[in-house]
């Protein structure tokens, strides 16, 4: 069932795949086979950035997009980046978070949400995606400091009217995008945020009279166990906008694609 995320003239799925995890499929084959059930399935939103498997999400979603370009919505972000260059491979990412138990810094992230370090994140992400634009662009994890700060907004209109990206936004969890809602900054016209049905963590966009984009989060606190049950009534919750899901496992995708089929 195709929605038009709200605020945006954004025509997707309900459902929405993120990336974050693809990078625990350790064979390319099997990543590239969990995106095709996705999109097989009628899932045609993919959420992604240049952290997830250090660059390695973005590459494989390049991969996976060649000659289906224009049947998807993509959404990366821009804010935090890893440390280094992209990952080649799933076993460069692995070998990059077994160092990072000695060495931290080498598979945290590093926080830049400067236009120029932007400028040069989307020109990489559009490389790796193999494409010339992006539906959605989401400034990752804002800091409250960007509040006021028209220079990356700007810089965004700039892309945004050069055709590189159609709608740009605000992407985390409640404490870092709640601030720059209730400060009315530009940067938060569209808010891609964590929930949870037991917590409501996004209600701090219902408090300001604003309706639910895209949400992630449900399936990491399920209604009994019940990993349907919770999506159905996340849809429920986020009632016109994309709800995310991420699963290693081509069975249980196929199983919540078609509940909004």
């Amino acid at each position: 069932m195709p929605t038009v995320v709200p605020g945006t003239d954004i025509r997707t799925s309900r459902i929405g795949f993120g990336t974050a995890s693809l990078h625990h499929l350790f064979s390319r084959r099997h990543r590239l086979a969990l995106l095709d059930e996705a999109l097989s399935g009628g899932i045609t939103h993919f959420d992604t950035s240049p952290f997830y498997g250090f660059g390695l999400a973005e590459q494989d979603l390049g991969a996976f997009l060649q000659g289906r370009r224009d049947r998807v919505t993509l959404a990366t972000k821009i804010g935090l980046y890893p440390l280094g260059p992209a990952a080649g491979s799933a076993a460069g990412v692995w070998a990059r978070k077994a160092g990072g138990r000695i060495v931290p810094a080498l598979s945290h992230p590093v926080g830049d949400w400067s236009p120029a370090r932007a400028r040069r994140s989307l020109d990489h992400s559009l490389r790796r995606l193999r494409t010339d634009h992006v539906d959605l662009l989401l400034v990752h994890e804002p800091p409250a400091s960007l509040i006021g700060d028209s220079s990356l907004h700007d810089w965004l209109e700039g892309e945004r009217r050069a055709g590189r990206i159609r709608a740009h936004g605000i992407a985390g969890t409640a404490d870092r995008c709640a601030p720059l809602v209730a400060a009315g900054d530009p940067l938060a016209r569209m808010v891609q945020t964590a929930d949870r049905l037991d917590r409501r963590d996004a209600d701090f966009l219902t408090d300001a009279g604003r309706d639910l984009q895209i949400t992630y989060g449900y399936l990491k606190a399920m209604i009994d166990g019940d990993a349907e049950r919770t999506l159905r009534a996340a849809l429920d919750r986020n009632a016109q906008g994309i709800v995310l899901v991420s699963t290693r496992s081509r069975e249980r995708l196929r199983s919540l694609a078609r509940i909004a089929a």
